[in-house]
């Protein structure tokens, strides 16, 4: 009886060592999507110069590429905001962003656009919401669809990110027309 036992544990641990292999067998490469051409070639780009006034935070937005693109700094105090030049009724409006590392819990980073200018207590609103971020939770990408001014009339979805933001620049986009908003 005690041989049969004895076996049974070494059969048990060969077993249990065979799954560990196939475990870390079946960890491939991270995925890297394919190279393609994107939506966004199909557009003519507008520089941050060209397209954009400080909001707020001024010393934090740093132009970079001869003003085609901009760092916003974040400090203890402040962060910053661009606002569009031109009023927009539709278009293709994308923002390439990378997100900074780190905790950075309690920062949102956004790209949306609302016609609160215009109609203050009944506005529409459009957004993207890059939610802050803690070690060891996935980082949340927030869409807003509001209209009238009202959350009732509107669409909150949340996705988790199967991807770190913080590695390189991701698009993100809304394709505004007079039938659809993508």
């Amino acid at each position: 009886m005690e041989l049969f036992l004895h076996d049974r544990k070494i059969v048990l641990s060969q077993f249990l060592i065979l799954c560990m292999i196939i475990v870390v067998s079946c960890r491939g490469p991270v995925y890297k999507p394919p190279e393609i051409e994107k939506l966004t070639d199909h557009f003519s780009r507008l520089s941050v110069n060209q397209s954009y006034n400080v909001f707020y935070g001024g010393s934090n937005i740093h132009m970079t590429n001869n003003g085609s693109s901009a760092e916003i700094i974040l400090d203890k105090s402040s962060g910053s905001g661009l606002i569009s030049k031109e009023k927009y009724y539709y278009g293709f409006f994308n923002a390439a962003l990378k997100l900074p590392a780190h905790f950075t819990s309690g920062v949102v980073v956004a790209f949306y656009m609302s016609n609160s200018d215009v109609f203050p207590h009944n506005h529409d609103e459009i957004d993207f919401e890059l939610l802050g971020h803690e070690k060891r939770r996935d980082w949340v990408l927030q869409t807003n669809l509001y209209g009238n001014g009202s959350v009732h009339t509107g669409r909150e979805e949340k996705f988790y990110l199967w991807f770190d933001p913080t590695l390189d620049f991701h698009d993100y986009t809304i394709l505004w027309n007079n039938h659809h908003i993508v």
